[in-house]
This record gives structure tokens, sequence and C-alpha cells, in this order.
């Protein structure tokens, strides 16, 4: 395309958007899509994936659809188009009848620019042949790697879109933060009538600073990470019960820390966010349910309470920390017997495609949190990136200093891949020959180890749920039902009330997703 055409182009950027040039890598995307070509872009976390459908919108005419799981985000997204002045409207389950008739009537009479929709609205007859009675110019599939059962948030729904584009016949933008060669492959089998321009961008964060460490005194290793106080971080836990009791110990101890999950009421997150945003210092302890869409450029450190539930999930929750560039830190602990859970395979999982997607996942990340070579060379590895060591992470640093650590990491990962030969299903595995008392004041911040005390009432309706769904799938599989869950899991599922399948209590069970869908329907 011309230098006039690519200047034309500017003036409308910083004109819209307010930025004087386009970020590496986007105008050959845009470039791409204005040819009338398909593309597939793999770009981290802040490097402006948005901007590849927004600004086509803003160009014209037509519409542009995009298609994404994240309400919230849509609504962060509409916020900030209209004072752009762009108008944009989205379809989604959580509006009521006259927001939907509105988004409908703006559709239909040509004012949107930019629509975007639930994948379950985009399925439905009305919405179709709404569309096609429109010039869509562009059909975006955002966190594109949803699609896929080797990613780490697969959805359903997300399979129909490909048919859903192939009817449109617009030209196909999917993009994503993270996806290696096998969900890369997942995402153009699926969402692609033709071979699109590939265009993926280096995983790289030269700023950050890795440190995995085996999980001992939990509240002791985050505060010593953490340090005085004073920087803006993020820790992630793996239940809500347990960014509960975190963020209260934090709190108690002096820092500004504040509870985030799924559980708390709309106000609360709401607050929570706002103060995480406004002020100097505050430390969030967060489910999943934190992060998408945030944009903070000072979060100085981001440490996981446990080990999460896959490399995907792991790099973009890190890629929240150090986006103004500065350096920034990460810490992630983990225990060995459950990581010893996760390098074992179930025989389920030879035979569906989801569950061996769920158990790799689980395992790369097991092999992560025990490789004894650079932690970021070892990161870039699994999304089929070479890179040189990092120099920075805690395998680099110390330099000759640094091989003692490596060797003991070389030889725990041993012991846990032996060890997963022979663990139980109820999680037996590498003895804590070597695990340091922990005091009493320390908070457990292992859920399925949490001392047995007196549910409430929503937990035994819940774990009265659980036990029904394990008998069914156990008459099902034919097996016993311990077989499929132990009693003891089920009651750490029904008070923690996971959020996803990647979470550890998951690595236990037999048919995951069953579960989560109860725990979801209970809510």
């Amino acid at each position: 395309m011309s230098g006039t055409a690519r200047a034309g182009a500017r003036e409308l950027l910083r004109s819209i958007f307010g930025f004087s040039d386009f970020l590496p890598g986007q105008w050959e995307i845009i470039q791409a899509l204005r040819a009338g070509r398909d593309a597939l872009a793999v770009m981290p976390t802040g490097s402006g994936k948005s901007l590849l459908y927004q600004f086509p919108a803003a160009a014209g005419p037509g519409l542009v659809i995009v298609a994404s799981p994240l309400i919230a985000l849509m609504r962060d997204q509409l916020r900030a188009l209209a004072d752009k002045g762009l108008p944009a409207v989205a379809l989604h389950s959580a509006q009521d009848d006259a927001e939907a008739l509105a988004a409908y009537d703006a559709v239909a009479s040509g004012r949107a620019r930019l629509l975007y929709a639930a994948p379950e609205r985009l399925a439905t007859e009305g919405t179709q042949n709404l569309l096609r009675k429109n010039r869509v110019t562009l059909f975006a599939v955002d966190e594109a790697h949803c699609v896929s059962h080797w990613g780490h948030e697969f959805r359903p729904d997300y399979r129909g879109l490909g048919e859903i584009a192939r009817k449109i016949g617009a030209p196909v933008l999917a993009v994503t933060a993270t996806a290696g060669p096998r969900t890369r492959d997942d995402i153009r089998r699926s969402l692609f009538a033709r071979e699109p321009d590939v265009f993926i961008h280096s995983f790289a964060r030269p700023n950050l600073a890795l440190s995995f460490a085996r999980k001992r005194a939990g509240l002791r290793q985050i505060l010593d990470f953490i340090g005085k106080g004073g920087e803006s971080g993020i820790v992630y836990c793996n239940s809500r019960r347990m960014a509960d009791v975190l963020a209260a110990d934090l709190a108690r101890l002096g820092l500004d820390a504040l509870p985030y999950h799924a559980g708390l009421d709309a106000y609360a997150r709401s607050a929570h966010q706002d103060a995480f945003f406004a002020r100097k210092g505050v430390v969030m302890v967060a489910t999943i349910a934190f992060g998408m869409g945030v944009d903070k450029p000072d979060v100085r450190f981001v440490a996981h309470a446990g080990a999460p539930g896959s490399i995907e999930g792991y790099y973009q929750e890190i890629g929240r920390a150090g986006r103004d560039g500065a350096p920034a830190r990460t810490l992630a602990l983990f225990d060995p017997r459950e990581l010893a859970l996760r390098w074992r395979t179930p025989e389920i999982a030879a035979e569906n495609e989801a569950a061996a997607g769920d158990y790799a996942r689980r395992k790369a990340m097991a092999r992560l949190c025990l490789a004894s070579a650079c932690r970021f060379q070892t990161l870039l590895a699994e999304f089929g990136e070479e890179s040189g060591p990092c120099g920075k992470c805690d395998h680099c640093r110390g330099g000759p200093l640094a091989w003692p650590r490596r060797a003991r990491a070389a030889a725990l990962g041993w012991r846990v891949a032996a060890e997963s030969r022979f663990a139980a299903f109820a999680g037996e595995g590498v003895e804590e020959t070597e695990a340091e008392p922990v005091p009493p004041s320390e908070p457990v911040l292992d859920p399925a180890a949490m001392p047995e005390t007196a549910l409430t009432v929503n937990e035994t309706r819940l774990l009265r749920a659980l036990q029904a769904e394990r008998l069914r799938i156990a008459r099902r599989l034919g097996s016993p039902p311990r077989a499929v869950a132990s009693e003891e899991t089920l009651r750490a599922l029904a008070v923690t009330r996971p959020e996803r399948l990647d979470d550890p209590l998951f690595a236990r069970v037999q048919a995951p997703a069953a579960f989560l869908n109860v725990i979801e329907s209970c809510d």
C-alpha cells in the first residue's frame, strides 16, 4: 500500500484513537485485512490487538463484527469507543430486552459501525438474518484460543464460529495473546475456510524476572516476595476462599490488600478494582476473575499462591506486570505432590480430545515449575519460540552460584516424574522430607488440606449435587464412584468452588467439565 495511504491511516489513527503511529506489527495486519485476506494474529498482552478490528470499523464503510466471550471487556470497550465517537453496540446474555432491541436497531439502520457479540448470540437465526442484510467488512474473533481443545479456555460455543464466518463471507481475523503451535493449528482448521496470513509476535518480556519456589510456608513466602509494600501487584489464588483468607492475612500484616473474585457482589468488585487503579501500593488478591482488560501500567509484581493451571494462563497473568517497560518480578509457588498428579495422565484423556488437551496443559505447567534451565527460555519454547537465557530468572541469576539451585530443581523433577507413575488418584505423591514447619498463624493455602469444618447450607447443597453427578459419571464409565472423585475432593470443590478447569482440584477427578458445570449451575 502506498505511502499516501499509510499517511491517511495515521491521520485517522491520530484523530480517532489519539495515537501518532501504529505499534509494531499492527499496520501489516491491517493491510492484509484491507486487501481482503484472512489473518491470524498471535500478539502478547499490551501489543494493541483491539485496534486491529477497531481501526477498520473507524475507516468504514460497513459493519465490523467482533465475537467475544468477555462481557465486561465488551462494556469497557463500548465506553471507550463512545468517548472516541465511534458508534458500537453489543449483543450478549446479560442484556435486557430493551438493550438487545436497541442494538439490533442500530445494526439494522446502519448506525453501528462495530458489533460486539457473544458466540451464542451470533448462532441465533435472527442475528444471522440481520447480518446478511448488512455489508459486513470484517468478522473478528477475539480470544481465538477459546476455539481449541488445546487452548487454556476452551468454549464449545466457539466451535460454531467458523461456519458463521463462512455464511457471512467477510475476511476473518482471529486474535489471541496466547496460543502455542497446537492451538494455532486448531484455530486455523476451525475458523478459516482458506489459509490465513499468520502473524506471530515474540512472547519475550525482557523486563520480567521469573521465579518459582516449592510451597512451604505460603504466607511467609509471599510476604517476603512482596516486600515492605508501596508497590502495586497481584496475587493469584486458585479459589475464592483462598483469596479471602490471604487478603485478610496480608491486610493484618500491614499491606493494602483487597480480595477480588466472582463470589463478591458487583459493588465490592467495582470498588476494589477502582481502588487498585486509583491508589498506589494496592495488592489485589484474586482468582482469575480479575485481569481481563486490566491495563494498569505500573504493576510491579505478580505472584501465584499455587501452581497455575496452564502455560497460557500463566503467561497471560504475568503479562499484567511491567506494562510500562520498567523491571517487574513474578513468583509461582507449587506443591510437588500436586505436580505429580498433573504428570500422570488418566486413561480418560486417551479417549477424549478435551481431556487430553486439559492434561497436556497441566503437564506443560508442571514442566515449567520443575525446569532446571532458564525459566523464560522454557516458557517461550512451549509457544514454539527459540531464545537464549533471559539472564533474570531464578535459574539465571547468580551465574555459577545458580548451578546448585538448578541441580536441586532437576533432582526434584526426576522425583516427581517417577513418583507420578505410582501416585494414587486421591493425590499421594512426593514426600515432604525437606518441608519446613509452618507456624500455627500461617494460613493453609491448599484448600484440599483445610481442616474439616461444618458446611454452610449452600455448600451442603452443592456437595449433594456433586455427589449425584459423580454417581452419574461412575455409572456411565462402569467405575466405582470413588474412582471418579474422592469424598474429600468433592468436599473441597463444594467449599472452594473453583471457577475454571485448570484449577488443581480438577486434576483429582474424572470428567472435570461435568463437575464444573454443576458448580456454575449452583452459583
